[in-house]
C-alpha cells in the first residue's frame, strides 16, 4: 500500500472530531482523525515504526503551504479509515512499551488491533508481536498445543475461533490456522457449520475456507483412526501382554470408536487423544499393554501434527513458520 492510500483528506476545516483523552500530545506535529476521534500524535515517531508513515513524511512538502490543506493549530490532520478503537491500541502500543509488551498477557482485541495496522501501515516489528502472541494460543508444535492452556499470551474468550481465523484471513497470517483448524474439529459439526457460515469475510473467502475445513477434518479424523486410534484394530501387536482380558477389553473400547471417521467423535475417541495414560489405566489393561498403547497414541498424535498443515491444503509447519516469522531458531531461545 502507498502512501497516498492514507486518505489524507483536504478539504475546508470543519473539526467535526473529538480529540482523544488517551493519546493526544500537545508537542504532536500531526492529528490522526478516526471515526469521529482524533490522535495528535508525532510524525517523527510515527515515521520510526511504520514504512507507510515514514514514506509519506518524507515527501517534499511545497514551499508554499497550501491553504486548503486539513490542519489543526497548525499540525497536518490525516484522516484515516480505520476504527478509532484500532487506531487507540496502535498508538498506545507505540508509546507506552507496557501496553502490550512481548511476552506478557494482552487481550485479543489489542493484539488484534496491533496486528492489522501494523500490517496496513507496514510496521513489521509491531505486527511481529502480535503474531508471537497469537501463536501461543494456537501454537505450531504438538508440545505447545498440550500447554497452551497455561502458556497461552492472549486470554480464551467466547466464540474466539470465528475472530481468530478472521484475524488470520484478513492480516494474511497461515500458521495459526491449522491449529484453528484442528481446534474446531473438535467442535460439533453442526456448530462449526454455523460459525463458518456467519465468518465476516468475502463469499468467495468463506466458501474456500468451509471447504478447507471440511476435507481437512474428514482427513484428520481418518489418519487419527489409523495412526493415533491403531491400538484399537484387531491386529494391532502387544507382544508384552500380560493380562487375559487385555483384547477383550480393547474390542469393547473400538465398538465405541470405529468406524466413526466423519461424525462427531464420541468422548471415548476424544479421551483417547487427550489423555492416553488415563484412558489405558481406566479400562484396565494390563501394565504392558497401558505403556503399549499409550506410546503408541502418543506416537501417532505426533505424527498427525506433523502432517496437520497438509490436511486443510497449507503448506508445511517449517514453511508456515518462516512465512510468519517464527524461525526454528525460536525453538532454542525458548528452551
Amino acid at each position: 500500500m502507498g502512501a497516498d492510500e492514507l486518505d489524507a483528506r483536504k478539504s475546508v476545516h470543519v473539526v467535526d472530531y473529538t480529540p482523544s483523552t488517551e493519546v493526544w500530545y500537545s508537542d504532536g506535529s500531526v492529528v490522526l482523525v478516526a471515526e469521529k476521534t482524533a490522535f495528535r500524535v508525532h510524525g517523527t515517531i510515527l515515521a520510526t515504526h511504520c514504512e507507510i508513515f515514514k514514506d509519506m513524511f518524507a515527501m517534499p512538502q511545497p514551499v508554499t503551504p497550501d491553504p486548503n490543506a486539513e490542519t489543526y493549530e497548525g499540525c497536518q490532520v490525516l484522516r484515516l479509515q480505520d476504527s478509532s478503537t484500532d487506531l487507540k491500541h496502535f498508538l498506545k502500543t507505540i508509546y507506552d512499551f507496557t501496553y502490550f509488551r512481548p511476552g506478557s498477557k494482552t487481550k485479543f482485541p489489542i493484539v488484534a488491533a496491533v496486528l492489522r495496522l501494523g500490517t496496513k501501515y507496514d510496521a513489521p516489528a509491531l505486527r511481529q508481536r502480535a503474531v508471537d502472541h497469537l501463536s501461543t494460543a494456537y501454537p505450531f508444535s504438538l508440545e505447545e498445543w498440550g500447554r497452551r492452556a497455561s502458556k497461552r499470551l492472549v486470554p480464551p474468550f467466547e466464540n474466539e475461533l470465528a475472530a481468530y481465523i478472521e484475524l488470520a484471513i484478513e492480516t494474511d497470517i497461515r500458521v495459526v490456522l491449522p491449529a484453528l483448524y484442528y481446534a474446531a474439529s473438535r467442535v460439533p459439526l453442526p456448530d462449526v457449520l454455523t460459525m463458518l457460515h456467519n465468518l465476516a469475510v468475502a463469499p468467495g473467502v468463506q466458501w474456500d475456507v468451509c471447504r478447507a475445513f471440511l476435507v481437512g477434518r474428514e482427513k484428520l479424523l481418518l489418519a487419527e483412526q489409523a495412526s493415533a486410534l491403531a491400538f484399537l484394530q484387531p491386529d494391532f501387536p502387544r507382544s508384552d501382554c500380560r493380562g487375559s482380558s487385555c483384547r477383550q477389553r480393547i474390542d469393547e473400547a473400538a465398538k465405541k470408536t470405529l468406524p466413526k471417521p466423519v461424525s462427531d467423535p464420541e468422548p471415548f475417541y476424544r479421551w483417547c487423544m487427550d489423555k492416553p495414560d488415563e484412558m489405558a489405566k481406566n479400562i484396565a489393561l494390563c501394565e504392558s499393554c497401558q505403556g503399549t498403547v499409550a506410546t503408541s497414541i502418543k506416537n501417532g498424535k505426533q505424527k498427525l501434527w506433523e502432517q496437520l498443515p497438509d490436511f486443510f491444503g497449507l503448506p508445511g509447519w517449517d514453511t508456515l513458520r518462516a512465512r510468519d516469522g517464527l524461525d526454528v531458531n525460536d525453538d532454542q531461545d525458548s528452551a
